[in-house]
């Protein structure tokens, strides 16, 4: 093993572990102690962000998202020629693809003529020389015309910026004698690799906060491991506050991991359950939510949020409009699940962002708070228009408020749909001019047009009840008594539940290893694809008979990496056993199918991550139809993590 370096620190930090206590308290001792150094703060979160500023009033300390700093560190760069013409070097045959509109697409027609009419003609030469300066959009699109960055795009072109000015990335190590960087698992290769080179063979540390285990996002690739090895692992966060011991043993168990253990603080060793942990299997989940809510009225009650939620919400329309675009697609870094349940203030879809905001207004004017209403605007000037929260006189106050209640009107009304809302916030002129072209150029949302503006709500609504959470609210909460409904989904997000039981049936499932398995696995299927130039859920007859021979070669490389792995073995040896005898298209797309190891590593997180909310009483609802394989194994293996499993006498016969 490599050297571990002296000045870079990844510190696990798993669930109820008082993580957010910790950065807290160290920045304050960073303070202290060296009170003329600058101390940098990266969160995953706007919310996480607000939460670690309160009682830091040190001028010297940045806390705030990865896209909030880049921008604000960047930005004196970005008017400088070599910036401008790496932009055009990264961004031009983009630009000029839209300038010529091949594909003749209307969103793209529109911008090309509001360009014209601003400017007189379009063309590259005139894009060049408009843009004096780039700019963060502050939102998922680009505005390559303006030289606007989106939020991929930051990330992107700073990776680029300091590829090829190495000294402008080693400049944060000079500014900043501190980084800490919260929910590390989350955060994306290229971000991690940004600090890791500019503070590599410098004074200033560097320390990771997160946990593998709470990892529910795709941004992160597995890149950056080979980088990992070279941290210090010394310190952990090894007590857990949150939990009772009969809980915190059985989220070790899960964890299985003899090197990272947590122990239960002083005062929840002494927490008494109302009952042990259990499994309940059930003809009906539903029902015995239902009971379990008339015993204790206060249980939080944990979903998947998939097809299914949306359509008992009675918001399917909206589900599937935002399932079928092409950026929440299987394989992409957010899915169409994670958008519909994030919070406004840090949602990354441009159109929601606008929307759940409108519902979050509404409710703020039912209740008369009216001054929330101007912060909300004022606090998001990206998105909402000057002239809707730069408020001078009481006639200015009433111009905008009258504004807004056409917007309320279609928002409540149960036949106007979202086209409709987006007309009238147009028409009030309460949107930012760029952020309204972002969402009209970006044909993704013709999709969304026709859905009704109440199924928003509908969603919203069901979001805010604080007795339900989804797969990534519950993250940030823990309740006495946590109910956990054991649910698969095919889409996106890929969560494959009662496949996870079966294998942890049979196989001692592990943190570290299952995760380097889906790295291992995913990198050969990337490579297999790159190398017949089609992914594998492309391939049909024509294009797998015109590659059979290599297909044939990388399928059986792949086999012998991994024939001895349990892993490979439970997940994919059959499909290869199958392909290798009778060779096809179908069988070789089958092999190729990494979403069926990340399914299961999706589930065994998601359960985890569940478990970990629930202080006092924990209870599993296992559906008896959707068990796959042996009861017996899976009933065991529970039984020997520390649950109680209870199993009426209708299914054990």
């Amino acid at each position: 093993m490599a050297n571990r370096l002296n000045n870079c620190f990844l510190i696990n930090a798993p669930a109820g572990s008082g993580k957010t206590t910790e950065i807290k308290s160290m920045v304050q001792r960073c303070i202290i102690d060296n009170p003329k150094d600058n101390i940098l703060c990266i969160t995953y979160t706007n919310r996480a962000a607000d939460e670690l500023s309160k009682d830091v009033l040190s001028k010297n300390v940045f806390i705030g998202t990865i896209h909030s700093f880049l921008h604000s560190f960047l930005k004196p760069y970005f008017a400088h020629q070599n910036i401008l013409e790496l932009y055009f070097e990264i961004y031009g045959a983009r630009i000029s693809e839209r300038i010529d509109n091949k594909g003749q697409k209307d969103s793209i027609t529109e911008s090309n003529a509001r360009y014209i009419e601003k400017y007189g003609k379009l063309d590259y030469d005139t894009v060049r020389k408009n843009i004096k300066v780039l700019s963060y959009n502050e939102s998922p699109f680009s505005s390559l015309y303006y030289g606007g960055l989106s939020h991929d795009d930051l990330i992107s072109f700073s990776k680029a910026i300091f590829n090829r000015y190495p000294v402008i990335g080693k400049s944060i190590s000079s500014k900043y004698q501190f980084v800490f960087i919260d929910e590390y698992q989350d955060t994306m290769s290229d971000v991690l690799k940004i600090f890791f080179e500019s503070v590599h063979n410098t004074k200033t540390k560097l320390f990771l906060f997160g946990d593998r285990m709470q990892q529910i996002y795709k941004n992160y690739d597995g890149s950056f491991e080979e980088s990992f090895e070279l941290f210090d692992t010394t310190k952990a966060l090894t007590t857990n506050y949150r939990s009772a011991k009969n809980i915190v043993d059985i989220l070790n168990n899960i964890y299985n991991d003899p090197a990272l253990v947590q122990n239960s603080s002083e005062k929840m060793r002494i927490a008494k359950s109302d009952f042990d942990p259990r499994i309940i299997i059930s003809h009906s989940i539903q029902a015995e939510i239902e009971s379990l809510r008339k015993s204790d009225p206060g249980t939080l009650i944990l979903y998947l949020f998939n097809r299914e939620r949306f359509s008992d919400i009675d918001a399917i329309n909206l589900y599937n409009a935002f399932d079928k675009m092409e950026k929440y697609s299987f394989g992409k870094a957010v899915s169409a699940v994670d958008v519909l349940t994030t919070h406004y203030e840090d949602n990354p879809d441009a159109l929601l962002k606008v929307l759940f905001c409108v519902v979050e207004l509404l409710r703020l004017y039912k209740a008369q708070q009216y001054g929330s209403i101007i912060q909300i605007l004022k606090g998001n000037k990206s998105v909402f228009s000057k002239d809707s929260w730069d408020i001078k006189t009481h006639n200015d106050k009433q111009t905008v408020f009258n504004s807004i209640k056409r917007v309320f009107n279609i928002a409540e009304s149960e036949n106007k749909t979202i086209a409709d809302l987006i007309r009238c916030l147009a028409d009030a002129h309460l949107l930012n001019e760029a952020y309204l072209s972002g969402i009209v150029d970006d044909a993704d949302y013709k999709l969304a047009e026709l859905v009704l503006i109440i199924e928003v709500v509908r969603v919203a609504d069901y979001l805010c009840n604080p007795k339900v959470s989804t797969q990534h609210g519950v993250k940030g909460e823990s309740h006495d008594s946590v109910v956990f409904a054991a649910e698969d989904s095919s889409s996106n997000p890929c969560v494959a539940m009662y496949r996870f039981f079966e294998m942890w049936g049979q196989i001692p499932i592990s943190a570290k290893t299952l995760n380097q398995f889906y790295y291992d696995f995913a990198a050969e299927v990337d490579n297999t694809q790159r190398s017949i130039g089609i992914k594998g859920s492309e391939l049909n007859k024509k294009t797998y008979m015109e590659n059979e021979e290599m297909i044939k070669g990388k399928l059986h490389t792949v086999f012998d990496r991994f024939k001895y792995d349990p892993y490979f073995q439970f997940i994919y040896g059959a499909a290869y056993e199958s392909y290798f005898s009778k060779p096809g298209v179908t069988k070789a797309k089958d092999c190729l199918k990494d979403n069926a190891v990340y399914g299961v590593l999706s589930a065994y997180k998601l359960f985890y991550v569940g478990c970990s909310r629930a202080r006092r009483n924990l209870t599993i609802l296992l559906d008896s139809s959707k068990i796959k394989g042996n009861l017996e194994l899976q009933k065991k293996r529970f039984e020997e993590i520390g649950f109680q499993v209870i199993v009426p006498q209708c299914i054990r016969t």
